[in-house]
C-alpha cells in the first residue's frame, strides 16, 4: 500500500505554543469529539528543545521533526523554550476502491518515530499558516480546508520519501556486505566455502544473503562459486600438465568425478574435451579495415599498437601493449603515468625497434609502409580510422575477447555524459554550432571530427560548422589555416586548445590575437592534453567540461 492510493480527511488543524506541558489522553484536539474511529495526529515541531512522550517514552524533537501518533496512544508534550511551537494535524486515512473509501488504522508510516525533515521543506509547504490558524479551527471556508488537506498531503509524503531514503541506504549497505563475499570468494575458491559461512561474513541470515546475492549477481551464490572454480579450471586446463584430479582439487573440487559433471553441465564440454579443443583452436581469423583475412592468436599477451587510436582503447579493456608509439606521447596525454612499462617504437611503427621486442600480434590505426615486414614480425590487423570511438572499442575488445568490458565501459560513459550534460544544461543549448582550433606557435589548425571536437560533437550535442563539416565529410582530422581564416570556420561557441604555457598569453590578452574576432563570451580555452580521441581521455575530460565552461571566456 502507498500513499498514493490513499485518501485523507482532514478534521482538525492548530498551532500550539508550548510554554507548558501538554498532556493528551488522545491524539485529537481536547474539547473536540469525532465520531471517526480511526484518528490519527500528525505532531510537526516548528522550534528547537521540543520534548514529546508518546506512551510515557521521551522523544527530542527538532525543528522540523514530525511524529505521527495513534488514537491509541497517550501523548505529551513540553519545551523548555517558551517561545516553542508545535502544528497538529488531525485526521482520518481511508483506502480507496473504485467509489468507496475503507477506513484503516494509519496510513504506512511508523507510528511513535520522529522523522527529522528539513525545516525549509516543512515552512515552504506550510507557508503563512499562522494568519490563519484561528480561522481554521472555528469555521474554516471549503478552500481553507482543501488547501490545508493538501499541505496534510505534502507533509506525508515527505515522510513516506524520508523511508524510502532509509530503505535505499540499508540496501545500499547490504549490497556492500554482499560484494565483499563476492571478492572473498574470488580469492579463496580452492577453500571449503559454504553459504552459511559467507552469509556470517555478511552479518545476515542465510536466506536473506541467498535473496541478496542473487538480487546483485543474478546467480545463487553456490552456482556463482561454481563458474569461478569452472574459469579458473579453464586456465589450468589450457596452460598445465596436471592430472585431472590434481587440476580439481585445486580449484576446490574435492571430488574428480563431480567436478567433471559440474564443468560439462556449465560448458558443454568435459574437461578433457575442453583441452583437446583449446589445443586445436589456438588462432582466429578476424578481417581487417583493409580486407585481409589475419590469423591472430588467440592468447596473446605480447602486443605492440601505434597508439593513436588504439592505446587508450586497449588499456581501458585492460590489455598493457609491450610497445606503442608513445615517443610524442609521453607529454602530451592525460594518462601519461599508465604508460611507464610500455616501450616506445618510435613516433610511428618502426619494424626495427619492434623486432626488438618479439611481439605476438600488432595493432595498427593506420596504412603502414612497412606492412609487408610488420606481417612478417607478427599478424598485423589495421584498423579503419573512420571508426566512431564506440565502434572502435567494440572491434578492438573483439579481436581479444572483451566485449564485455567494453560494454561496460560504454554504459558507465553514456551515464557520465548525461550526467554532464544536466550540469551544463544552463551553460549551452544541444544543438548550437562550434568549432575546436588547435594552436601551435605562430600556426593554427581546424579540428575536424577527432580529438576535442569528437567529444563536443558525438557526446555534448554541438554541432559542426558548415565549414568544418566539408573537412569530416572528406575524412580530414585536422587542417591548417591562415590566421585571417578564423573566422571563416567558427561557430556559435569556439575552443581553443593551446599548450599549458600558450594558453596562459592567449588567454589574458585576447585582444592581441586573431582570435578577438570570435564570438565575444563564447570562446573556451582548453589545455591541449585533453585533444584526443581516446577513452581515457574523453572519460576523464567529462569530469573538466563543468569548469571548463565556467572559466572566463572572450
Amino acid at each position: 500500500m502507498n500513499l498514493a492510493s490513499l485518501y485523507f480527511r482532514l478534521l482538525n488543524y492548530d498551532r500550539l505554543q508550548v510554554d507548558r506541558t501538554i498532556p493528551a489522553s488522545s491524539s485529537h484536539n481536547e474539547g473536540i469529539s469525532y465520531n471517526e474511529p480511526n484518528l490519527c495526529t500528525l505532531w510537526i515541531a516548528l522550534s528547537h528543545d521540543i520534548r514529546i512522550y508518546v506512551d510515557k517514552i521521551a522523544i527530542d524533537l527538532r525543528q522540523g521533526s514530525s511524529i505521527l501518533v495513534l488514537p491509541s496512544q497517550s501523548c505529551a508534550v513540553e519545551s523548555s523554550n517558551e517561545e516553542a511551537h508545535l502544528a497538529r494535524f488531525t485526521f482520518a486515512t481511508f483506502e480507496v476502491k473504485g467509489m468507496t473509501l475503507n477506513p484503516i488504522a494509519q496510513p504506512p508510516l511508523l507510528c511513535g518515530y520522529p522523522y527529522h525533515l528539513l525545516f525549509s521543506q516543512v515552512k515552504r509547504v506550510l507557508g503563512n499558516e499562522a494568519s490563519m490558524r484561528n480561522r481554521f479551527c472555528s469555521s474554516p471556508t471549503p478552500a481553507e480546508i482543501v488547501m490545508m488537506q493538501g499541505r496534510l498531503q505534502l507533509i506525508l509524503g515527505l515522510m513516506a520519501e524520508s523511508d524510502q531514503q532509509v530503505a535505499q541506504l540499508q540496501n545500499e549497505e547490504k549490497t556492500k556486505l554482499v560484494q565483499h563475499t563476492l571478492q572473498y570468494m574470488e580469492q579463496h575458491y580452492d577453500e571449503d566455502l559454504t553459504v552459511e559461512q559467507l552469509a556470517n561474513m555478511a552479518g545476515m541470515v542465510r536466506w536473506q544473503y541467498s535473496q541478496q546475492f542473487r538480487t546483485l549477481t543474478g546467480q545463487k551464490p553456490t552456482d556463482y562459486l561454481a563458474h569461478i572454480r569452472i574459469n579458473q579450471a579453464k586456465e589450468l586446463l589450457r596452460t598445465s600438465t596436471e592430472p585431472l584430479s590434481k587440476i580439481a582439487r585445486q580449484v576446490g573440487f574435492k571430488d574428480e568425478y563431480y567436478f567433471s559433471r559440474c564443468f560439462h553441465k556449465l560448458t558443454g564440454n568435459t574437461p578433457r574435451e575442453y583441452t583437446n579443443l583449446h589445443l586445436h583452436k589456438l588462432q582466429k581469423t578476424v578481417i581487417d579495415s583493409l580486407g585481409r583475412k589475419v590469423h591472430v592468436p588467440k592468447d596473446a599477451t605480447r602486443i605492440v599498437t601505434d597508439g593513436k587510436f588504439t592505446l587508450g582503447e586497449l588499456l581501458v579493456l585492460g590489455i598493457s601493449p609491450i610497445g606503442a608509439a608513445i615517443s610524442i606521447m609521453k607529454d602530451n596525454v592525460i594518462y601519461h603515468n599508465k604508460l611507464r612499462n610500455i616501450h616506445s617504437i618510435g613516433y610511428w611503427a618502426d619494424p626495427d625497434k619492434i623486432a626488438q621486442l618479439q611481439p605476438e600480434f600488432i595493432l595498427l590505426s593506420y596504412y603502414p609502409q612497412a606492412l609487408k615486414e610488420l606481417d612478417a614480425l607478427a599478424p598485423t590487423v589495421v584498423l579503419d580510422k573512420k571508426l566512431s570511438l564506440f565502434e572502435r572499442l567494440r572491434y578492438i575488445a573483439k579481436l581479444f575477447e572483451r566485449s564485455k568490458a567494453a560494454e561496460r565501459w560504454i554504459t558507465a560513459y553514456e551515464g557520465k555524459v548525461r550526467l554532464v550534460r544536466r550540469q551544463l544544461a544552463d551553460a549551452y543549448a544541444a544543438g548550437e554550432t562550434a568549432t575546436v582550433y588547435l594552436k601551435q606557435g605562430a600556426k593554427f589548425y581546424v579540428m575536424g571530427q577527432n580529438g576535442l571536437a569528437a567529444s563536443l560533437y558525438e557526446s555534448l550535442g554541438f554541432r559542426s560548422s558548415a565549414e568544418v563539416m566539408h573537412l569530416i565529410e572528406k575524412g580530414q582530422a585536422w587542417i591548417e589555416i591562415q590566421p585571417d581564416q578564423i573566422n571563416h570556420y567558427a561557430g556559435e561557441r569556439n575552443f581553443i586548445v593551446a599548450s599549458s604555457q600558450e594558453l596562459q598569453t592567449v588567454a589574458h590578452c585576447p585582444q592581441i590575437s586573431v582570435l578577438a574576432a570570435l564570438a565575444p563570451g563564447k570562446t573556451h580555452f582548453v589545455d591541449s592534453t585533453w585533444n584526443h580521441s581516446d577513452p581515457i581521455t574523453r572519460e576523464r575530460l567529462l569530469g573538466v567540461l563543468p569548469s571548463i565552461f565556467k572559466k572566463q571566456t572572450m
